[in-house]
């Protein structure tokens, strides 16, 4: 009788061990695509404000030091979350312009 408790409750424990694994893995994947989406709408917003900032001060042809700074530190995120490509471009044409008007 000692011998079939010990086998049953070694089966009872493996499968409660399995399902404990099975249900952290599938919180954990859960947890990894709430992420990723977090991830990509701040890439996404991030990209629309830098690209906003340059639709407005190239068009201007000088850009405010505080403006400049902000897309500075927008452009710092974006890049750490790991995504550039056409926003170096758009940085870089956004650097050169003046921080003040232009005098006619």
């Amino acid at each position: 009788m000692e011998i079939f408790l010990d086998k049953f409750l070694g089966q009872i424990f493996n499968a409660l061990a399995g399902a404990i694994i099975t249900l952290l893995w599938t919180m954990l994947r859960a947890k990894k695509r709430e992420n990723d989406a977090l991830k990509e709408g701040v890439q996404a917003l991030l990209r629309d404000r830098i690209i906003q900032g340059y639709n407005h001060y190239s068009t201007k042809g000088w850009i405010p030091i505080y403006a400049m700074e902000s897309i500075e530190a927008c452009y710092k995120s974006y890049e750490e979350l790991g995504e550039n490509g056409v926003i170096d471009n758009l940085m870089s044409q956004l650097r050169e312009l003046p921080n003040h008007p232009m005098e006619v």
